[in-house]
C-alpha cells in the first residue's frame, strides 16, 4: 500500500512538471578570460523548457564547442517549497531534462556531469532557488 502511495505521489508530481512550462532564462555576463555559468530559470514544481530556455542551453552548447570545454557540469536546483524528498526529484528532472538538451544540442553525454543538488534556500520560492546552472569546464 506505500509503495502505490509513493507511486501516485510520482505521478502527480509528473503531471505537475508537465502542467506548468519553464519560467526564465539567461546567459549571464562574464569576463572573456572565464567561461560562463548558463542559467536555466523554471517555474515552481516544473522541469518544462520553454523557448528562451532551450535558446540558453543552446548557447552553451555552442560556446563549450567553440572553447574546447573539457567538460560540463549541470548543477539542479529546486526551492525549499515542499519537501525536501520531492525537491531532490524535481532537482534530478530538471538535471536529466537539461543534459538531454545538450545532447540534442550536440554535445556527448560523456561530457556532462549531474549534479541534482535539490532543496536550496528558504521556504521562499523566488526563481533564483529553482534554476539549473550549465558550468563549463576547461
Amino acid at each position: 500500500m506505500k509503495m502505490i502511495s509513493r507511486l501516485w505521489r510520482h505521478i502527480f508530481l509528473l503531471s505537475m512538471l508537465a502542467a506548468v512550462g519553464s519560467a526564465n532564462a539567461q546567459t549571464p555576463k562574464t569576463s572573456n578570460s572565464e567561461l560562463p555559468r548558463f542559467l536555466v530559470y523554471f517555474y515552481e514544481f516544473s522541469a518544462n523548457l520553454s523557448v528562451e530556455a532551450k535558446s540558453v542551453i543552446g548557447d552553451a552548447a555552442k560556446r563549450a564547442k567553440e572553447t574546447g570545454a573539457k567538460g560540463i557540469v549541470v548543477q539542479a536546483r529546486a526551492s525549499a517549497t515542499g519537501t525536501a524528498e520531492t525537491n531532490k526529484y524535481l532537482a534530478q528532472t530538471r538535471s536529466s531534462i537539461v543534459t538531454d538538451q545538450l545532447e540534442e544540442d550536440g554535445i556527448a553525454r560523456t561530457l556532462i556531469r549531474q549534479e541534482p543538488i535539490g532543496q536550496t534556500g528558504s521556504s521562499d520560492p523566488t526563481v533564483y532557488n529553482r534554476r539549473v546552472d550549465i558550468i563549463l569546464q576547461r
